[in-house]
């Protein structure tokens, strides 16, 4: 997947990164820096400070908040990779690989307050207070929503669900999250209620399409930084494997229902097989066709920001091989 922040944007958040957090610090700062270097695409910040600049705001105003984004979601993937297993992320050991589960949850505990206390740096960057207290508000609700949402991915592992529970579940999941950069990028720069509810659609529309994407990176052979069989691993129902679910014959269903639930069988068998019978059912190619359908719909939530290159950028993100 392409790097998403432009040069200017990437540089400005890695160099704050690299003053708050230099190589060699010690304590819980070691394995926040751990988490945050090197670098992933920057995603957060850079739809964050997009948003901002959309809605016409200034850069070095919502700087601080761009690298709370990019603290709190790291710490959200270094507590996931524990609940998934996974032992790889940004093509390196994971931190609870390298550390221990116990030292990546302090870790991961660690970026999430220095993802508050970077937002409330804004103030001093020059964002009136009222502002900084919504954008608290829209990181605590977004942050508990996302929580829930993973909450029900885990509880919906090892069976199948209907298409419609799977997809309002990404869209608290993913959603959620790229909601997390817009919201508060746009809050803090004054944004109207209708600005922000157009922001809302295109991120939830935005995160549905991208994790269909990713879903499909254990059927098409795409490498992240991190284990493309995780999915199968845990048994998760995926929109490629509910897809083919729906449409197989009953025999097929079982086969499905049985390596969902399978957790002693070789990994690279079950992955195998699934792998075939989403592509034996045409699933991969009609996800891959939704998560367009989702990012172009995206787009177009989109129009009723004012023409500028700030919104062209954003919707930029929609055009299939971008996000999706």
């Amino acid at each position: 997947m392409p790097q998403v922040a432009d040069p200017e944007i990437a540089a400005l958040v890695r160099a704050e990164v690299e003053y708050r957090w230099p190589d060699g610090i010690s304590g819980l700062d070691e394995v926040v820096r751990y988490g945050l270097v090197p670098f992933g695409k920057m995603m957060g910040p850079w739809m964050l400070i997009r948003s901002a600049l959309a809605v016409g705001g200034e850069m070095s105003q919502v700087l601080p908040a761009a690298v709370a984004v990019e603290c709190i979601q790291v710490g959200a993937m270094m507590h996931d990779d524990i609940i998934d297993g996974d032992p790889q992320r940004r093509s390196k050991r994971a931190a609870h690989s390298a550390y221990g589960s116990s030292t990546a949850i302090l870790g991961g505990d660690g970026l999430f307050f220095h993802g508050f206390a970077a937002l409330a740096r804004c103030q001093e960057a020059g964002v009136p207070v009222d502002r900084v207290g919504r954008a608290l508000t829209i990181l605590s609700e977004t942050g508990l929503r996302i929580g829930e949402a993973a909450l029900t991915e885990v509880r919906m592992s090892r069976s199948v669900c209907s298409t419609a529970t799977y997809l309002n579940m990404i869209k608290d999941k993913s959603g959620a999250l790229l909601w997390m950069a817009c919201g508060l990028g746009a809050t803090l720069s004054g944004a109207d209620e209708a600005a922000l509810a157009a922001l809302k659609q295109y991120s939830d529309l935005l995160g549905v399409g991208y994790q269909i994407r990713d879903d499909l990176m254990a059927f098409d052979g795409t490498n992240a930084g991190k284990p493309n069989i995780s999915d199968i691993r845990n048994g998760r129902p995926t929109l490629p494997v509910l897809l083919a679910h729906r449409r197989a014959p009953r025999d097929k269903q079982r086969v499905i229902e049985h390596l969902l639930a399978d957790t002693s069988s070789p990994l690279e068998e079950r992955h195998e097989a699934m792998s075939e019978l989403a592509n034996a059912y045409g699933a991969v190619e009609s996800a891959r066709e939704m998560s367009h359908r989702y990012a172009r719909l995206a787009g177009r939530a989109l129009d009723s920001l004012p023409p500028t290159a700030h919104r062209d950028a954003l919707a930029g993100l929609t055009v299939p091989g971008r996000l999706v």
